[in-house]
């Protein structure tokens, strides 16, 4: 398993909450028919993976879901006061919470028993559903940095994901001032058959985590700062193409 990210929202204002049981359990089952992957984490806490919904159970109060390889990894979400969710679904970003995660049996397998959210956050804003960049075909952000010495000099790191209002980049050895609303000009995108973007890009967001194989990441969430028209088309371009590849790997035609 894998990982994926995590937000908050202030529950009392965000117009995106759906508080409806019948609409959350509707988009449980959603998620559970179309095997979407869910990234699982516990709240303050760098490690997560990705799990799936494998039942929602007859009482319609919980599910179960995939737990992980590693055993301690499922002690602690199995101990945690609070355990977040993640996922896109249709180019909705959902997300939601619950407070008790117990350890149990499904079909005669390990799983993670978990009580139905009370809410779920669904935001279908655009510029809100990422797409994740294929590791075979690899893109690239190349910036600008200071050397130490008075200098200048070019960084290029991995673009982990894209959306029409930014991209995740990993900066895994720490090479880029992550404070956040840290602005960085003419930054070049080298984006596999769709061309190169040039635009500025702004820190939105910094976190570093843990994979299961103790491997050490940092990942930056940048938004496109002074993104100029014929670049945005190129970006929009982009990310039509790994949609449409995606779709046709998930119809089983690549």
């Amino acid at each position: 398993m894998s990982i994926a990210t995590s937000s908050a929202a202030n529950d009392g204002e965000d117009q995106f909450l759906v508080t409806s049981r019948l609409e959350i359990q509707s988009l449980l089952r959603s998620i559970e028919e179309k095997k979407a992957l869910l990234r699982m984490h516990v709240e303050g806490r760098s490690v997560a993976i990705i799990t799936t919904i494998l039942e929602i159970e007859p009482d319609g109060n919980t599910l179960i879901v995939d737990n992980s390889a590693d055993e301690d990894f499922n002690r602690r979400i199995s101990s945690a006061e609070k355990v977040s969710f993640e996922t896109n679904l249709d180019k909705v970003r959902i997300q939601f919470s619950v407070h008790r995660v117990s350890p149990c049996l499904q079909d005669n397998l390990p799983a993670l028993r978990i009580p139905f959210p009370e809410s779920i956050r669904r935001v279908q804003r655009r510029e809100y559903y990422r797409v994740d960049i294929p590791v075979s075909e690899p893109a690239l952000c190349t910036l600008s940095i200071a050397d130490g010495k008075g200098a200048r000099k070019d960084v290029k790191l991995q673009i982990q994901d894209i959306s029409a209002g930014g991209v995740s980049i990993l900066d895994n050895e720490h090479l880029l001032d992550n404070s956040l609303g840290t602005i960085y000009k003419d930054c070049t995108l080298d984006l596999p058959e769709a061309g190169t973007v040039v635009t500025g890009l702004q820190i939105k967001r910094s976190l570093d985590e843990t994979l299961l194989n103790d491997k050490k990441i940092r990942l930056l969430g940048c938004k496109f700062h002074n993104l100029s028209n014929p670049m945005n088309f190129i970006v929009q371009q982009y990310i039509g193409k790994l949609e449409r590849k995606l779709n046709a790997k998930r119809r089983g035609f690549d």
